[in-house]
């Protein structure tokens, strides 16, 4: 059994709160009503968080929103992810000539994230943004994650995850099903994620791999179920899987490590 991590309580009830704020402003009662935190600690939080700047009043006094230096921090620390450099040339040229939303995210934790987003012009947009936070179980990027850790690792996330929300019709709760699922993206190299987390959403996901043959990173591309019908998931999986692996080369991956997965869908 893992040991369990001690954890500071009044940073996570900032994290809860800053964590509804991301989602919309809101002023102390409403936060003090979604939260069930007190009103005196929830008021001395947001209090000290405002001089820290990671969070700022509106104009109107009364409602708070996200902070500048939330936004200045998540730039440095994205910043030190030189795969960015590496992968932006490929992603603009997959988005441009699929006329359809790249992704490339990282996994963190329990969620993956978006590391940087790619629209096409005259398209229709994804509603997404850099440094989203993705559930693995209703993603097919965080499917693609799970999918290269080791078996204990892969367990141990999965049986964290929660499973009891359906999001729509498609999502998938049965922890075992969903285990088969990620085994499958391992064999067949890309996962899909079919309405699972959103209705009317279609995402496709690939590996990327490092020299040492990991992978810590995915791409992923995301559009309406009408601009990806069935019989355009094919073709766009072979344009995917060709693009991860430009992306791994980049990174200076030996070909014999990524190779497989275009040959699988040659």
């Amino acid at each position: 059994m893992a040991e369990k991590k001690y954890q500071v309580p009044a940073l996570m009830r900032a994290k809860k709160i800053l964590d509804l704020l991301s989602k919309d402003e809101a002023d102390l009662q409403e936060l003090v009503n979604k939260t069930g935190f007190p009103k005196s600690s929830t008021y001395n939080l947001l209090q000290t968080m405002e001089d820290i700047g990671f969070v700022r009043r509106l104009n109107n006094g009364s409602k708070f929103a996200l902070g500048f230096r939330l936004y200045e921090l998540g730039n440095l620390a994205v910043a030190k992810v030189s795969i960015r450099d590496q992968a932006i040339v490929h992603l603009r040229a997959l988005s441009e000539g699929e006329k359809i939303t790249c992704h490339m995210g990282t996994l963190d934790g329990l969620e993956a994230v978006y590391l940087h987003k790619v629209d096409p012009q005259d398209s229709i947009l994804i509603n997404s943004w850099e440094g989203r936070r993705l559930s693995l179980n209703r993603s097919a990027m965080g499917k693609v994650l799970l999918a290269w850790l080791t078996e204990e690792q892969r367990t141990t996330i999965i049986d964290a995850l929660s499973f009891e929300e359906e999001r729509t019709p498609y999502t998938i709760t049965d922890k075992g099903s969903f285990l088969e699922e990620v085994r499958k993206v391992r064999k067949r190299f890309w996962a899909m994620d079919d309405q699972e987390d959103v209705l009317g959403i279609r995402c496709l996901a690939a590996p990327i791999f490092s020299p040492n043959g990991a992978v810590k990173y995915s791409l992923s591309v995301s559009s309406m179920v009408q601009n990806m019908p069935q019989e355009r998931i094919g073709p766009l999986c072979q344009r995917l899987l060709k693009t991860a692996g430009e992306i791994s080369s980049a990174l200076g991956t030996p070909r014999k490590i990524w190779s497989q997965m275009l040959e699988e869908h040659e």
